[in-house]
């Protein structure tokens, strides 16, 4: 929360009490002082540079990869991670060690900028207007994961200096969304249709109001506002299949929205190798694919595992949606460093004991048999690994397409523009189009856009939030992690991968997850922010 700010600046503030007059009075070296800063634009644009930061967390993608743990589409092996925690129900508001999303400093920083700028003298008030709503965007990005996060949240728009200021309760989470509802719709105006990468538009906007209606239920207005994005002719899918979409070198392609710009240069440093294989990496497989996400893939046919007969459990990985190889590496595939036959004469072979990658042979080796390579599907795009950089889509097209078919199949108002709409996404996937005599009605649509939405989005941290609005944690969290157990074949399929055929080992458990109604829905309110500001209530059941 905003207290360990203010206890910072008090502590400074105590440490100097007696200090000389003459060194009191001089400007700090490692702070912008407000008695020599907010006077230029120059001064308002590296204030907005500091607001833009603010998106680090949670929007980097090695934190948005770790959120996708938090639901069942993905484990986390490693507890010093405590993301393995919220996966299986065992948080706890004492000792939580996964990143404290109950803090206030990005809030405050957009809050201080709000406040300040008004000593600025803008070159138009065009310009500070949409400065304005820049920021304003990114204090409802912030505020809105926490609302997800956490349900009430404590906020203001005011900027606390002192500790009594800032000891206020938290404010419930339907004032909340409510706020940020409004804050969107108001700022849209003042956003330009297209700016340099990275900067807000009022489409980026848009498609953010899209989401939080969505979340809120309100089907009417996400549905309308989806559709002005569609009709603006301002983004498309792009000409690109699932995988070269998510490559560092086409990180700016036509779908891209929004994305949080990862530069290692301006000290953004990212460590691909924690989520590599063991084996061929020594990467730490900290976040691996859960078999639950591996079925969720429909087969080339469109038909779910359960309705095609083609369908092999003991050889999975053919003839499936390709995102499914786009986005996972499953034993048996040739990938990178797995493709060389000299070295690796059966591809990513987990499922072999004693190959470094078996989940016995190394705590870094994957525990469920897969691991993930969408974002870094071509490892040759970062020369060191461990000191890289990459953007994350926080907003991407296919987003406002798959929730404008939603809003309009939850308003019973099913059209062609329904199918059009999840077509599109389908077809940059390689996947057929909609079967409408099979989707014909709400409940079939609901259940094929909520599938499609979980194969779309894999690995980029929306899961969690999709099943908590949906009201489905209680019967999709409880799941078993199980170890993948089986022999791989010397023949391939036509993705040039190797056949497998997997044992229904139901007895080898990695993990059996847990879920509390009632509790699990959001994280516990971290018990140091409780101790330091009586007036933050737990959450239910913590």
């Amino acid at each position: 929360m905003k207290l360990y700010k203010v206890f910072a600046i008090a502590a400074v503030t105590l440490t100097c009490v007696s200090c000389s007059e003459d060194f009191l009075n001089r400007e700090p070296s490692d702070a912008l002082s407000p008695s020599i800063f907010w006077k230029t634009e120059k001064d308002a644009d590296i204030a907005l540079t500091g607001c833009y930061r603010q998106l680090y967390s949670p929007y980097r993608p090695e934190e948005m990869w770790f959120w996708d743990t938090a639901s069942d589409n993905a484990f986390c092996y490693h507890n010093n991670k405590d993301y393995r925690a919220i996966g299986n129900g065992t948080m706890a508001a004492s000792g939580v060690s996964v990143h404290n999303y109950f803090t206030y400093t990005q809030i405050r920083t957009c809050n201080e900028y709000l406040k300040m700028e008004n000593t600025i003298n803008f070159s138009s008030d065009a310009k500070r207007n949409m400065y304005r709503a820049e920021v304003r965007m990114i204090r409802a990005l912030s505020l809105f994961f926490r609302v997800h996060a956490y349900g009430d949240f404590p906020f203001s728009e005011d900027v606390y200096e002192t500790v009594e200021q800032s000891m206020v309760p938290r404010v419930d989470k339907a004032t909340l969304l409510s706020y940020i509802k409004k804050e969107l719709e108001d700022i849209i105006q003042y956003l330009p249709a297209k700016a340099t990468a990275g900067r807000i538009t009022s489409g980026a906007a848009q498609a953010f109001l899209v989401r939080v209606c969505l979340y809120m239920g309100d089907y009417a207005e996400a549905a309308k506002v989806a559709k002005q994005i569609m009709d603006s002719g301002n983004y498309a899918m792009p000409n690109l299949s699932y995988e070269e979409s998510f490559l560092k070198a086409n990180e700016y392609n036509s779908e891209v929205m929004l994305s949080f710009e990862h530069n290692k240069a301006g000290g953004f440093g990212m460590w691909v190798f924690e989520f590599l294989p063991n084996g061929a990496y020594g990467g730490w497989s900290s976040i691996v694919p859960t078999r639950s996400l591996l079925d969720s893939y429909e087969t080339i046919n469109g038909l779910t595992i359960d309705e095609d007969p083609t369908y092999n459990p003991e050889n999975p990985f053919t003839n499936r949606d390709p995102r499914l190889r786009a986005t996972i590496v499953y034993p048996g595939q040739k990938w990178d460093k797995y493709a060389d036959e000299t070295k690796y004469p059966h591809g990513y072979p987990t499922i072999i004991k004693g190959s470094g990658d078996y989940w016995s042979d190394a705590d870094n080796a994957t525990h469920t048999g897969m691991s993930f390579k969408k974002f870094y599907a071509n490892p040759n795009e970062y020369p060191d690994v461990q000191s890289c950089d990459r953007n994350f889509p926080i907003l991407r097209y296919a987003e406002v397409l798959l929730s404008y078919a939603e809003a309009k199949i939850e308003l019973g108002q099913i059209d062609q523009t329904v199918y059009d709409a999840i077509n599109q996404v389908r077809h940059r996937a390689g996947m057929p189009n909609v079967d409408q005599t099979k989707y014909n009605d709400q409940s079939s649509l609901r259940t094929l856009v909520r599938r499609e939405r979980r194969v779309e989005f894999a690995y980029e941290g929306l899961r969690r939030l999709d099943i908590q609005r949906w009201g489905i944690m209680k019967d999709v969290m409880p799941e078993t992690i199980y170890h993948m157990n089986g022999t791989i074949l010397d023949t391939k399929n036509a993705e040039g991968d190797y056949n497998v055929k997997l044992t229904d080992d139901k007895s080898d458990v990695e993990e059996v997850r847990h879920f509390t109604t009632n509790k699990n829905e959001y994280l516990p309110v971290p018990q140091t922010v409780i101790d330091v500001d009586p007036k933050i209530s737990q959450n239910p059941n913590y």
